[in-house]
């Protein structure tokens, strides 16, 4: 067994968590909150040293009302965030809500169109029907599964006809594409027990190489 503290300290917390497979307990409960309580602390730090200050306190401490001045708008919305909190003002945080959405949508939205859509139209109608016949199979399938799946979101028209032959390929593409993302949640969920289970029986009681 090993004797280093922070892997005794690292088994033991793996252990609490795993006791949760049996029943909910105050082992796994004071984990749950440590979990939680260094990932918050942590993140604050770092958005502290990252963000916080390299980009607003220290431009303001240096230019005040000079050329980084705009910079006191960020600051007067962060503090209608405390509006919840004071009776008088308690619905002046919904401006630093609203104001949060538009600008996160704003951001997003044209993100997932550009990578989501149309980067895989452009990947579609670029998909060369060159190389093995194998190859030429795999990149038809790729072809006509993307036009399935969406012909079934096209509620113009009723489906019945060759549009329902269409639209029943699409379901049966959108069914196999949400099944290998679950396999894939699974198999990566289990590639983290293996590695726990690695660490309990490798770095800790040295049972195996």
């Amino acid at each position: 067994m090993s004797t280093d503290p922070y892997i005794i300290i690292a088994a033991v917390l793996t252990l609490g968590v795993f006791s949760f497979l049996y029943k909910d307990n105050v082992l796994f409960t004071i984990i749950e909150h440590l979990v939680v309580g260094l990932s918050a602390g942590y993140m604050f730090v770092i958005y502290w040293k990252n963000v916080f200050f390299p980009e607003l306190v220290q431009p303001l401490w240096q230019s005040g009302f000079g050329e980084n001045a705009h910079l006191f708008v960020p600051v007067g919305i962060c503090f209608l965030w405390a509006g919840k909190y004071v009776k008088s003002g308690k619905d002046m945080y919904r401006l630093a809500l609203s104001f949060w959405l538009a600008i996160d949508l704003g951001l997003s939205i044209p993100t997932h169109l550009d990578a989501g859509i149309l980067e895989q139209i452009k990947g579609t109608m670029s998909v060369p029907l060159t190389g093995s016949w194998i190859e030429i199979c795999g990149n038809l399938i790729i072809i006509f599964g993307t036009s399935a799946a969406l012909f079934y979101f096209f509620f113009s028209s009723e489906h019945k006809g060759a549009l329902k032959k269409v639209s029943t390929g699409g379901t049966l593409v959108l069914m196999a594409g949400f099944g290998a993302s679950f396999g894939y949640v699974i198999m990566s969920r289990i590639y983290l027990l293996i590695g726990r289970l690695l660490f309990l029986f490798r770095d800790w009681l040295h049972i195996v190489n």
